[in-house]
């Protein structure tokens, strides 16, 4: 992509003329060619109703845009002329530092131990839509356990086996960009915006952070531009729950912004994935911030809640300053070092020389190798786990694995031995049993009546058992077509 040489001003100008201007739409209204939108084209000129219809959804678009902007301004001056109030969550005092200056390298300065509110008179309106820094890590420097230089140092065939599946291509780490985003909140759909979005990246001798934080709405479109200049010519991006989140808000973002995306077709290592199979057999669960302190170990210091930041956004906006916007930038800085390091650190469960007496270790790398078929790597690990005394869940887990292993290698009787010791009555392990013996009493043994208690057996439980109400909704739709089946099976 090409940056755009006019003035960030003229940019801006532009962009909410287009739009915003009062009147009848423009002739030329579809979009020129190499923007990127997928719409289709406008009705041909002789078509007065599709004409009609069109002009009555630009107006009602521009109608929307105005209110939004009316909206934004009033809760920029809100208070403009008084003293005004400090947030909820904020203590009131005078003569506090304001928040949001910059030093010529982009550092931040003022930061204050208390808000006071907005300043008595007018507002005044930000120098600049969004701001740019920088931050810099040494490649010789270590977090978590993790030495930054061995993302320069990582195949893309080494790094092809964090992804969950084996048809899925490696990312290069060393010419990836590390991506998170602080959001107005967590909804998603148009009304959600991502007013801070951090890349990591390795440059030189150095793991740069590069953070876009929109200072004003009206910046969105110009901060998504220079976020497109700096991720050209990249085509490998690493994210924490990006598929499902991050990336379609951006896309989203940019689409409204008419701001052509660089993230369509790039090679994506959702992290999240490959963690929730590694990790989570021996930890609590697999959020980002209890992976950093439980296997980076990694304690920050006075880290701001997340759920906190999209309040402390809007009093920003409102307010022009907010002294916790420094610990919003820390955090999503650190999340993007953390990614980074965490990428590392489960690639050396991937490695042919580690080693581990942990058994929910072990289970973890043996179940990630076996969702991805290798069962070669998987089995001598999942067996470990199990003699080195694995318990619980995991258990149940790494006995549904090596008994459908059993399975394949037609060793049906070992296989539900195996299957038997599953000894959680209501997990989801033990509707896989269920099923599975439901499969060998239909297929193997001809019985279809037997069958069919296993499956009633499966719908009964189902209920009781702690799912997400997709997954639930999954298992119920294909137990009921089994029970339908072995119903009408003679016999």
């Amino acid at each position: 992509m090409t940056p755009d040489r006019t003035s960030l001003a003229e940019r801006i100008r532009r962009q909410r003329a287009r739009i915003v201007t009062p009147g009848p739409p423009r002739a030329a209204a579809e979009p020129a060619a190499g923007t990127g939108w997928d719409s289709p084209p406008p009705p041909a000129s002789g078509n007065a109703e599709g004409e009609d219809a069109k002009t009555a959804r630009l107006e009602r678009a521009r109608e929307l845009l105005r209110r939004t902007e009316r909206g934004w301004k009033e809760l920029r001056v809100a208070g403009t002329g008084t003293t005004g109030s400090a947030p909820p969550d904020a203590p009131a005092a005078t003569g506090a530092p304001s928040f949001g200056s910059r030093e010529g390298d982009g550092t931040w300065t003022g930061e204050g131990a208390e808000f006071a509110g907005p300043p008595a008179g007018p507002v005044a309106e930000p120098q600049e839509p969004f701001s740019r820094e920088h931050h810099d890590f040494p490649l010789g420097s270590r977090y978590g356990g993790a030495t930054l230089l061995r993302l320069t140092e990582i195949t893309e065939e080494e790094c092809a086996r964090l992804q969950i599946r084996p048809e899925e291509p490696g990312v290069d780490l060393s010419r990836a960009l590390f991506l998170d985003t602080e959001t107005s909140g967590l909804a998603g759909g148009t009304g959600t915006f991502a007013f801070l979005i951090g890349v990591g990246y390795v440059e030189e001798d150095r793991f740069r952070v590069t953070q876009f934080l929109m200072r004003s709405p009206v910046g969105e479109a110009a901060m998504l531009e220079e976020l497109a200049v700096l991720a050209a010519g990249r085509r490998d991006l690493v994210t924490y729950n990006g598929g499902s989140f991050d990336l379609p808000l951006l896309e989203t973002r940019f689409a409204l912004n008419g701001v052509p995306s660089p993230f369509r077709g790039v090679r994506h290592l959702d992290l999240l994935h490959p963690a929730r199979r590694l990790f989570k057999p021996r930890h609590e669960n697999a959020r980002l911030g209890t992976l950093e302190r439980e296997v980076l170990e990694v304690e920050r210091d006075d880290d701001i809640p997340g759920d906190r930041i999209p309040q402390v956004f809007f009093d920003f906006l409102r307010y022009g300053h907010h002294p916790a916007m420094e610990s919003v930038l820390s955090h999503n800085r650190y999340d993007i070092v953390t990614l980074a390091a965490l990428a590392l650190r489960a690639l050396e469960r991937m490695a042919d020389d580690w080693h581990s007496d942990d058994p929910a270790d072990l289970h973890g790398a043996g179940h990630h190798f076996w969702r991805r078929g290798e069962s070669e790597k998987a089995i001598p690990l999942l067996e470990r786990a199990l003699s080195a005394g694995l318990s619980g869940h995991n258990r149940d887990r790494c006995l549904l694995d090596l008994g459908e292993r059993r399975k394949q290698l037609g060793d049906w009787e070992g296989a539900l031995d195996l299957w038997r010791q599953v000894s959680t009555s209501d997990s989801r392990e033990q509707l896989d049993v269920l099923v599975w013996f439901a499969k060998h009493e239909e297929h193997q043994r001809k019985e279809p009546a037997r069958a069919l208690i296993h499956v009633e057996d499966a719908l009964e439980r189902l209920p009781r058992i702690e799912m997400g109400r997709e997954t639930s909704r999954r298992y119920r739709k294909e137990l009921e077509k089994r029970a339908t089946r072995l119903r009408k099976s003679p016999g």
